[in-house]
């Protein structure tokens, strides 16, 4: 199997972490690899090329910035046909959500179709026998798909997309994905990874049910985090997001702050909303403690797991693909809290823990939250038990990965 890998970030500084853990699976599967990102510095790689690993150069060198990706994405000669035929053929121009989207999209995919990686990748596929082209978002580098297919000559072409959240559920981008319905035409195989993303596609695209299939993402077997009866009752708490809007962080402090118990909050990750979350918990209550450790390695996360004992994991996200943050917490018999978004309640339910409204209030979560720190030693430990047997049961790396790769096998 001749694979070319797409992705955000992987497998450079930031690399989507679950990600890496399929990466180990992946190398064993293929016979040969080639990755391309959209962002990274090469001096940055987590992994080596070897005989058969070949890192292409990323597309924008680690930057984000709006201007740079503006500059990349207006001043050369790639084409725009496909992005100038959806504009045409409906009503962008009216909304200016929609425009701004499309806009992002135009300039990611004639960035990356004019870039020397993608002239390079062109080649490289057109002389490989068997090609599959996996597209790891359904949204950034899937955005030149029709251009690709329409490009390059490997009559053995494959293309595969996953999907998650974020790059699948269009209202939370004003109800427009760029070019879905080209991307969909051109992909030879759709996998949502979880199975409220297989019922979307399955009712909002039927022309394309054919082409889908459900693949969960997985985590590995680290162990089971420590379990001491706690006699302190002093607790500790872990979430583990970017500090973004979405994942409403703000409203879990909120509700932390109407709670009684001796409680230490651990957040890992950062983002544009960090320095909001440092000024709110300035006026934490007696009581709580609140640790901001910013973005950390996955292996650092998984250190302190090994290491520390946590009593709840919690997720208050208004919208999620499945979290691989508790695909974790589970495989370590950690409790979860979940908002009922996206996929979450595949994995979440009061057998683990709470299975909370999308829409709770401060007070109720702080309730919840409570609930399950304040249960019974018996009933936290069948909490753990239940954790780690979804674990076992859907998300297994071990399971799903083997699974998926036979299946773009065969």
């Amino acid at each position: 199997m001749n694979l070319f890998i797409f992705s955000n970030f992987f497998p450079y500084k930031k690399a989507e972490a679950f990600l890496l853990n399929e990466f180990e699976f992946t190398k064993k599967e293929a016979s040969s690899i080639n990755l391309i990102s959209l962002y990274g510095k090469h001096e940055e790689s987590l992994i080596k090329e070897e005989s058969n690993l070949k890192l292409l150069k990323p597309i924008i060198n680690n930057s984000s910035s709006k201007i740079f990706l503006l500059f990349k994405g207006v001043f050369n000669l790639a084409p725009f046909n496909f992005h100038l035929n959806e504009f045409i053929k409906t009503n962008i121009l009216l909304s200016p959500q929609k425009l701004y989207y499309w806009f992002i999209s135009l300039f990611i995919s004639r960035a990356a179709l004019s870039s020397d990686a993608y002239k390079q990748l062109v080649k490289l596929v057109n002389a490989s026998k068997n090609p599959i082209l996996y597209f790891y978002w359904g949204d950034n580098l899937a955005w030149t798909i029709p251009y690709l297919k329409k490009e390059i000559k490997n009559k053995d072409l494959k293309i595969i997309i996953r999907l998650h959240g974020s790059d699948l559920y269009e209202n939370l981008k004003h109800n427009y994905a760029p070019l879905r319905s080209a991307i969909f035409s051109a992909a030879d195989t759709i996998v949502p990874i979880s199975e409220h993303g297989y019922n979307y596609i399955f009712n909002k695209y039927p022309k394309f049910s054919a082409k889908v299939f459900l693949s969960r993402l997985g985590v590995f077997d680290n162990g089971l985090n420590y379990n001491i009866q706690n006699l302190s009752k002093e607790f500790t708490i872990v979430s583990v997001s970017n500090v973004v809007a979405l994942k409403r962080l703000n409203l879990l402090f909120d509700a932390l702050q109407k709670t009684q118990s001796n409680i230490t909050w651990h957040h890992f990750g950062d983002g544009v909303l960090m320095n909001d979350l440092n000024n709110a918990i300035k006026n934490k209550r007696q009581g709580l403690n609140v640790i901001l450790h910013g973005y950390v390695s996955n292996h650092t996360l998984i250190n302190f797991y090994q290491k520390q004992q946590v009593d709840l994991f919690v997720n208050v996200s208004s919208s999620e693909g499945i979290p691989v943050s508790i695909m974790e917490a589970l495989s370590f018999g950690i409790p979860v809290i979940a908002t009922d978004v996206g996929g979450s309640s595949e994995l979440v339910s009061d057998k683990v823990g709470e299975l909370i409204s999308s829409n709770f209030s401060t007070e109720s979560l702080g309730q919840n939250i409570e609930k399950v720190l304040n249960l019974n030693s018996e009933e936290l430990l069948l909490l753990r038990s239940n954790a780690r047997s979804i674990f076992e049961l859907k998300v297994n790396a071990k399971i799903n990965y083997l699974l998926f790769y036979k299946k773009i096998k065969n």
